[in-house]
């Protein structure tokens, strides 16, 4: 590009610069996120369990996607979602932070002036290629090609800036002052949302001469300090604890660290000049070099950075007051689906332990008088009608574009599964506990033996209800199989009980007369719910 000295041209390269290079970032990581997002997804969470693994992944994730705040929110979702422990995703936050600064090393190569031939050959690539891999890649380059065009705007844009006497004279007056160029840094990370973009534009502003290495170090450590308040401010508004104690942990660690580098500056300053590099060199390796030292300190003090963080931001005394309704669905949270149907199957595993509560439940209704138990029950049920409902909406709102096959398989199964756990519900309030009024009210009982068989079937087919909620938990298809066993022999004790049930009426025994209709009923009742725990058993198995 050629230079300028128009104000006007001066002010839209710089303006159309900066809004290039965010446009380009944004390209660049939704193109990555869509094309290794749910592979890296599911690595984050298999391999985050070792921390120095946990830490590696944190460094492709974020240089793959080019976005350490989308990877921090990730992170911050996980860890709610208690699929990842605090002290894991904080070494993967230090990960995130070397993966950031990868891009900006490409940066000092001067290879602005490929900005076009890289762009263009990402979009022959998008437009030529019905694959969606393909076409991802394409967007890509082309995201590339725009932060480079964007960064080339930038540097034709800041040349006369950088020649003025004014320019020279505001620098000189500022080199006695880094905390306030730190805070100009910082306001710059703000602004433009993205750590990459800022000190990009000072790595720009650092090669046409417009930045001295004093004054670009001391914009980088502010910049490294603002690309880290976004997740703060949005922790602090969320009521998550866990995500305000991870976002403390990363504005904190890097403020520690850019105020001892400020301290040392000068010194830094000195240092860096006997090199002999480049000024953009000097400030993109000490760029790298800061985030290294960050990980270098704080990987193998995690655990105890992460209990004092801990107790300095203790559970609330309200936190185990569940509410009633979904706690788990987090909206912000359908943009990593592999995290939403996570918290998804959180609630469903909430579903299951209310369907298990009231199974249990339900035979008190038979054996005492007392209104309190169809009460309780009818209770549970309404919660978990609005658990259904809201897990419906939730699942439904998530981009069927941006899911695997394997994700869409889940989805389906989840939607299933609840299904299967409602209509249990609905067979133990509306069947089970109508039966128990309608035993009330005629004021009729069971033989002995009729009700020890009740009884004995009503905890084999609690126990294996449990049995198919045990393998959706775990999602062991091996419980699963374990379970249609069960099954085929609770098929056969039920045909054995009924015949019983036959004799007892042969026999002229009178409550057995008196109660034939509830026994059978209530014994035809629990038998539906062994046949929607097998459709459970099933959704886990994969027989969809």
């Amino acid at each position: 590009m050629a230079t300028t000295s128009n104000p006007t041209m001066v002010v839209g390269l710089l303006l159309g610069g900066a809004l290039l290079l965010l446009y380009g970032l944004r390209l660049l990581s939704e193109a990555m996120q869509r094309a290794a997002g749910p592979r890296l997804q599911k690595a984050t969470m298999a391999l985050a369990q070792r921390p120095f693994m946990a830490f590696g992944v944190g460094v492709v994730v974020t240089a793959l996607t080019q976005s350490s705040s989308a990877t921090s929110s990730l992170l911050v979702e996980l860890v709610n979602a208690e699929l990842v422990p605090l002290t894991t995703a904080f070494v993967m936050i230090l990960g995130t932070n070397v993966g950031s600064t990868l891009v900006v090393q490409l940066l000092a190569f001067h290879v602005t002036d490929y900005a076009i031939p890289i762009a263009g050959a990402g979009a022959a690539l998008g437009l030529l290629t019905q694959h969606k891999p393909q076409r991802n890649l394409g967007q890509a380059a082309f995201g590339f090609g725009v932060i480079l065009l964007g960064l080339a705007a930038l540097q034709v844009g800041s040349a006369p800036i950088a020649a003025s006497p004014v320019t020279a004279e505001v620098l000189r007056a500022l080199m006695g002052a880094p905390l306030v160029l730190a805070l100009l840094g910082l306001l710059l990370a703000l602004a433009f949302a993205s750590s990459a973009a800022a000190i990009g534009l000072v790595l720009v502003l650092t090669a046409s001469g417009a930045l001295s290495v004093f004054a670009a170090l001391a914009l980088l450590f502010g910049a490294n300090i603002g690309s880290t308040l976004t997740a703060l401010l949005t922790a602090i508004s969320r009521p998550s604890i866990t995500g305000r104690r991870l976002a403390l942990l990363h504005t904190g660690t890097k403020s520690l660290g850019a105020a001892i580098a400020l301290a040392l500056l000068p010194l830094l300053t000195s240092l860096l000049a006997r090199l002999g590099l480049e000024p953009v060199w000097q400030v993109a390796l000490t760029h790298l070099t800061f985030n290294l030292a960050l990980a270098a300190v704080f990987v193998p003090l995690a655990a105890p950075v992460t209990h004092l963080v801990t107790l300095l931001l203790p559970e609330q005394e309200n936190q185990y007051e569940q509410p009633l309704g979904p706690r788990y669905l987090d909206p912000e949270a359908l943009a990593s689906p592999a995290v939403a149907l996570g918290q998804a199957t959180r609630e469903v595993l909430r579903m299951a332990d209310i369907v298990t509560e009231m199974l249990r439940l339900s035979m008190l209704a038979f054996e005492k008088p007392d209104a309190r138990v169809p009460e309780r029950i009818n209770e549970l049920d309404d919660e978990l009608d609005q658990l259904n409902a809201a897990i419906k909406r939730y699942l439904t709102q998530l981009d069927e574009s941006r899911l695997t096959r394997e994700q869409v398989q889940r989805e389906l199964a989840l939607l299933y599964i609840i299904t299967d756990l409602e209509a249990i519900g609905d067979i133990i309030d509306r069947q089970m506990m109508r039966l128990a009024r309608r035993k009330q009210r005629r004021q009729v009982a069971f033989s002995e033996e009729g009700w020890q068989d009740l009884l004995n079937f009503h905890d084999e087919v609690t126990e294996a209800l449990e049995q198919a909620l045990a393998a959706l938990a775990s999602q062991d298809t091996s419980l699963a199989n374990d379970f249609f066993v069960r099954k085929a022999e609770l098929s056969k004790m039920k045909r054995q009980l009924h015949l019983r049930h036959v004799r007892r009426l042969q026999s002229g025994l009178s409550p057995s007369w008196e109660s034939s209709a509830i026994h059978l009923d209530l014994l035809n009742a629990l038998s539906r719910v062994l046949s929607h725990a097998s459709n459970i058993a099933h959704a886990v198995r994969g027989d969809l």
